[in-house]
């Protein structure tokens, strides 16, 4: 790890071409799968809609969009910055998750994005720590799925505003060009870091606390929680097969590693559901 020190580097998009599509990539990707989230909310309920949450389909493309411009050593290194965010990522929903048991949402979100900012902080150091240190993601998501409290999801009724689903694709679009904008005046560290901003996670954390109440926002972070896994295999691998593999190759493999998370964790959806009923 310690072979990637980018702080100095910056971004520097070199076409306008190349900026027209990741702008149209951040207005339209994000937003796009805020709404099939919202549908499967709606339909299958708010775990299932926050494990879904949990594919890459933010830090994928933003990742790739790095590595073309930037070359695969670059794209590695953000890669491991992304992979060591989802430590963040999981310091924000199970703070929000915890604090929604008895807090209003802006107090929620002021705590999440607080423990979020110190998480990261730590992590962006310990990314030039002893190598050993590049377990801690994946063994702190291992202790998240097992310790997060477990039960059915709720069976209560639930009312969704119309104007639901428009706020969560507005506030998707104005999020991730802010938050890119400023990742890309920073290194691969803190880049990587935002690349996995919970961007997804904040807007419907915040929506499901607002329109459905706190046990909407525990099922659905228990749902996001086995998702994540999803993402941490694609970041891990792409970190470790670029530079060696070519980036199509590499994405392509990480983005089989994600689809098998995402199935091994359905398997385990569906056993602890059969288990609590």
């Amino acid at each position: 790890m310690a072979a990637h020190h980018w702080r100095g580097r910056r971004f520097c998009y070199k076409s306008a071409g190349r900026n027209t599509d990741l702008l149209i990539l951040k207005l339209t990707i994000v937003p796009l799968a805020l709404l099939l989230l919202g549908i499967a909310d709606r339909l299958y309920g708010p775990r299932v809609a926050g494990w879904l949450a949990g594919f890459p389909v933010v830090a994928g493309p933003l990742l790739l969009f790095i590595t073309l411009d930037l070359g695969p050593v670059f794209g590695s290194a953000a890669a491991l910055g992304a992979y060591f965010g989802l430590v963040p990522w999981l310091a924000f929903t199970l703070s929000y998750a915890a604090c929604a048991q008895r807090l209003a949402w802006p107090w929620c979100i002021a705590i999440a994005f607080t423990a979020w900012t110190v998480a990261a902080v730590a992590c962006v150091l310990l990314q030039d720590g002893p190598t050993w240190l590049i377990a801690l993601p994946a063994l702190l998501m291992a202790a998240a799925i097992l310790l997060y409290p477990r039960g059915t999801a709720s069976g209560e009724k639930r009312e969704h505003g119309k104007w639901g689903l428009a706020v969560r694709m507005v506030a998707g679009a104005t999020l991730t060009v802010a938050i890119t904008r400023f990742a890309a005046t920073l290194g691969t560290h803190w880049s990587g870091m935002f690349t996995t901003f919970p961007v997804m996670g904040s807007i419907i954390c915040i929506s499901s606390h607002i329109q459905h109440g706190r046990q909407a926002v525990r099922d659905m972070v228990g749902g996001m929680t086995l998702g994540l896994t999803s993402v941490t295999c694609f970041c891990f691998v792409v970190y470790g097969l670029l530079p060696a593999a070519s980036t199509w190759t590499a994405f392509g493999l990480a983005l089989a590693a994600s689809f098998l998370a995402m199935a091994l964790t359905g398997l385990l959806f569906r056993a602890r559901d059969s288990k609590a009923a």
